[in-house]
Parts: C-alpha cells; sequence; structure tokens
C-alpha cells in the first residue's frame, strides 16, 4: 500500500479545528509523534513489558478522557530508549498546548487516530512519516529542516557510499541524507554475513532539539537507530570551525542559506583555513566546517546558494583558496522551484580529497538548469533520468578527468577560473548549445529579404507619387 497526499491532507484535516489552539508548527509535531507511536505501539502483547498497544489505544477512541488519560499514558509509556537514541514524546512543547478537557481537543485526537488507524500497518509507517514532512515541507515552518527527497538522491548518489563508511551531516534536520546513504548501501551492496555488522557508520547534528527529535524518530522508523553511532549531537557545528576533532569518509549537507553565523557564536574563537566568512552569511563557515570534517581521502557534497559562486570580498578570497587546494571537484547548477520552502536558485558543490591524478588542478561544471519535471506552479522535480544524468557525468569525469556536451558540461582548469575571478557559477563555464542552421535556411532568408526590399521601393514610389501630386497643386 502506498501512502499519497491525500492520507496526509487527513491526517492534518483531523487537527484542523486546533487551529486557534495550538501553532502550526506544533500540530506538525503531533502528528508525527503519532505517525511514531503507531509503528513503534503496534506490536504483539507479549512485546509491549506491560506498555499499551495500538490496538488498545483505538479501542478507546469512544471512551471518556482520551486525549489525557490514553494517548497521553501511551506517549509516556512509549518513551525512552531506542538504540542509541532516548526519546521524550510526552513533550510538553507541542502536548502542552492542547486544550486539555475541551471537546474540540478530545475530538481532534479521536479523529487523528482514527485517521492513522486507517492508513494501514504499521509497516509503511516510515513511508507515512516522509510523506509528512515532505508535505510540511511546503510550509516555510518545515522546510528548514527537510530536503526534497529527489536532491537528497542526487547528492548521495554522487557520493557513492560503501559498507565501512562514515557519513556525516552536520545540519541533519530530519536526517534524511543518513537515511538516504542506508538505503543507498542497502541497495547497491549485499548485507554482510554477520547481521551484527553495520553497514555504515552514521554521524549527524543539528542544534535544534525539535529537529533532533524529528531526526531521531525518522531514522528509528527506518530501522537504524543501532547504525548511528551516538545520540544526535546538539552542538552548533560552526562553533567547531574548520577542523572538527572527528573525521568522516562522507559529508552530506544541506546548511540554512545565507545565515549570520556570528549570531549564534564568538567568531573570535573559531579558526577557518581560509578566512573567516563573512558576518553575515555562513556559506562558507560550512564549507570549510565540511571540507574539516573529511578524512584524509573523504569525499562531500553541500548544497549552497546560487550567490556563493560569484559573491565578492571575504568569499571571493576562500573560493580562490578552495580552487588553489584543489579540494573543489564539481560544481552543479540545479533547476529552479525544487525547494518549495525557498525560490532561491542553488548549487551543489562536491568536494573531494582523493582526486585521481587525470582530475587533478580541474573542476567540473554541470549546467543542469534546465532540466527537470513541472509537478506544479512553480515547482520543479528531478526525475530519474536526471538524477542519472548528473551522477553518471560526474562518475565519468572521475574516472576519466574529461567532460565536454555544450550546454550540459564542462571541465575547466584552475588557470580558466582564475581568469574569471574564481567565478564559480556553472552557467559561466558552460558554452550554450549552437543550434546548427538548416541547409535551406539561407535561401529562405535571402527570399525573405527581397520581398521585404521590393516591398519597401513600392512604398517609396507611392510615397513619390504623393509628394508630385501634392506640388502640381501649390
Amino acid at each position: 500500500m502506498k501512502v499519497s497526499k491525500t492520507q496526509v491532507d487527513e491526517l492534518a484535516r483531523a487537527l484542523g479545528v486546533l487551529r486557534g489552539d495550538m501553532t502550526h508548527d506544533a500540530m506538525q509535531q503531533l502528528i508525527l509523534t503519532m505517525v511514531f507511536l503507531r509503528q513503534v505501539s503496534d506490536v504483539s502483547e507479549d512485546a509491549t513489558h506491560g506498555r499499551p498497544t495500538w490496538e488498545h489505544l483505538v479501542s478507546q477512541v469512544g471512551g471518556p478522557n482520551f486525549t489525557q488519560q490514553v494517548v497521553q499514558r501511551a506517549l509516556r509509556a512509549w518513551s525512552g530508549d531506542y538504540g542509541q537514541f532516548c526519546l521524550d514524546l510526552n513533550d510538553e512543547t507541542v502536548l502542552g498546548q492542547l486544550p486539555f478537557g475541551g471537546r474540540r481537543a478530545e475530538q481532534a485526537l479521536r479523529d487523528l487516530v482514527v485517521v492513522l488507524n486507517q492508513v494501514g500497518r504499521a509497516r509503511i509507517a516510515a513511508d507515512l512519516f516522509e510523506e509528512c514532512l515532505a508535505r510540511f515541507s511546503e510550509d516555510r515552518a518545515g522546510g528548514e529542516y527537510y530536503t526534497p527527497r529527489d536532491v537528497v538522491r542526487t547528492m548521495v548518489g554522487l557520493m557513492e557510499p560503501a559498507p565501512g563508511d562514515d557519513v556525516y551531516d552536520p545540519a541533519c534536520g530530519s536526517g534524511g541524507f543518513l537515511i538516504e546513504a542506508a538505503r543507498y548501501v542497502e541497495t547497491h551492496y549485499e548485507r554482510p554475513a554477520d547481521r551484527a555488522t553495520v553497514p555504515l557508520r552514521l554521524f549527524g547534528r543539528d542544534v535544534n532539539t525539535r529537529t533532533r527529535r524529528i531526526a531521531a524518530m525518522n531514522l528509528i522508523l527506518h530501522g537504524l537507530e543501532d547504525d548511528v553511532y551516538r545520540d544526535l549531537d546538539s552542538d552548533s557545528s560552526l562553533r567547531h570551525g574548520s577542523e572538527p576533532a572527528e573525521k568522516h569518509d562522507i559529508v552530506l549537507a544541506n546548511p540554512p542559506f545565507s545565515m549570520r553565523w556570528q549570531d549564534h557564536m564568538d567568531g573570535r574563537f573559531v579558526s577557518w583555513r581560509y578566512g573567516p566568512p563573512p558576518k553575515n552569511n555562513a556559506d562558507f563557515g560550512w564549507v570549510q566546517h565540511v571540507l574539516g570534517s573529511l578524512k584524509p581521502g573523504g569525499r562531500a557534497v553541500t548544497l549552497l546558494a546560487n550567490g556563493a559562486a560569484f559573491r565578492g570580498g571575504a568569499e571571493r578570497h576562500i573560493r580562490a583558496g578552495l580552487v588553489h587546494d584543489d579540494v573543489l571537484a564539481a560544481v552543479i547548477q540545479l533547476p529552479p522551484g525544487l525547494f518549495p520552502h525557498t525560490r532561491i536558485p542553488a548549487c551543489l558543490w562536491v568536494f573531494s580529497k582523493s582526486k585521481q591524478a587525470h582530475s587533478k588542478h580541474r573542476v567540473l561544471f554541470i549546467d543542469a538548469e534546465n532540466v527537470g519535471a513541472q509537478v506544479s506552479r512553480g515547482r520543479r522535480t528531478l526525475t530519474d533520468e536526471n538524477l542519472a544524468r548528473i551522477v553518471d557525468t560526474f562518475r565519468g569525469w572521475s574516472e576519466r578527468g574529461e567532460a565536454h556536451e555544450p550546454g550540459w558540461c564542462r571541465t575547466v582548469t584552475l588557470d580558466e577560473i582564475e581568469a574569471v575571478d574564481f567565478d564559480l557559477l556553472p552557467s559561466r563555464h558552460v558554452a550554450p548549445v549552437v543550434a546548427e542552421p538548416d541547409p535551406g535556411d539561407g535561401e529562405r532568408r535571402v527570399r525573405e529579404l527581397t520581398e521585404e526590399l521590393y516591398g519597401h521601393f513600392a512604398e517609396a514610389a507611392r510615397l513619390e507619387r504623393e509628394l508630385r501630386d501634392a506640388l502640381a497643386a501649390l
């Protein structure tokens, strides 16, 4: 059974009557928490250890005090340890906004449970959770912790994680990159014979308590609670500057675009290898943290707003350092409209500390601005074909060090980049497609111009006659 947007809309409608009592964000978190409860409590009686099952909760829908005596009891009972995570599902920041004792709150929770029960068995709860995140990202409040799945798949595909890799997301949001990296390994590699062997070691950090909680639930629903090296770190990644203590094989990051980094820390105590980023823009603070988090042979991909590719001042100086150190492998322009919560155009920056000899002192530029499928007004998505073309182009370039296709990609030397003052926007480097003229176009154009000229001659003759007639009448 496939989860649909309609089912997510039904969940949202169930709580719609509480809009005056709860913030939009709290309603979203409550829905996600109840989806999580749907899975973890849908077990046999002997596996509950005395905790109420989902079946029991559903059986109490028509009873009194459903919110306080049934739902809250279930949330408290199913709080606790899940692998590396410790979850408090009875979160007062969410449930504390419910008007307990009110008819609307009671009925809303009942409706929510009924809809969840109709969605299907708990085995699809992970899909439902992801669909909820995608739906909520259409609101500005949800977009900050969710990257669209097509973009995530493209970024993970560029990294090609393999069993045994350490994968780190310094701004992990809802955990989508870590989940997709695990999914990629499961799809492309056989599971080790020793089931206790962890195929990937997953690391995540996010300064926001709410988003860490969402990420933990998402990872647990996907069965990754034991693949995460430890509970998600609550520290700010930027506080660690260019040289965090831990190093990883792969870093995947979609940091907040153009945030003020010195709002979060005192820049005097943070070191940056390529120089401090502007106070009002942390884009290259994130880039330097990502590079500093890589092992000697590591690789990374980061999503940045287009402006990072060409802005001047300190950012131009940092780009020059990245180019001269030869850690930049590729810059990929994405099509507009991929992100429902922002219209800012973006590029993928691919970094490598293990460039092959044939790709050294070269950077691949891919201009994918015009690909993608229109899904609604102002919204596009990368198709499987688009994704494969981007990944295959980069993989081929990594193996051969050359790629050139007008309108799509081009290999550029470091000298060429320096000649344009370290402007790294792909459209600056990828030549547009020049249409081949049709052999008959020249002859047709001559005929058209000849006919147009004869027309001008005729008009000139008419004006001459009128002028002569006018002069004769004087």
